[in-house]
């Protein structure tokens, strides 16, 4: 019965994992679309676009600038 909890919490560490990797991809593509270093139907371009120098400084700006 203890591993239960255990299990569920890696679970969920790996489910937000995941989603702050997708958050990361999304804000790379819009920057580069934004910033057009990219055009739009460039599929290519926005995935081997690399629009800031790490990838938590994507997560904290798809974080700290949420559109209501």
């Amino acid at each position: 019965m203890k591993q239960l909890p255990w299990t569920l919490c890696a679970a969920a560490l790996a489910l937000v994992a995941w989603l702050a990797l997708a958050v990361v991809n999304v804000e790379n593509q819009r920057n580069a679309l934004a910033s057009k270093a990219c055009a739009e139907a460039d599929a290519q371009c926005l995935a081997a676009a690399q629009t800031r120098a790490h990838w938590w400084q994507h997560l904290a700006y798809a974080m700290t600038h949420v559109r209501s």
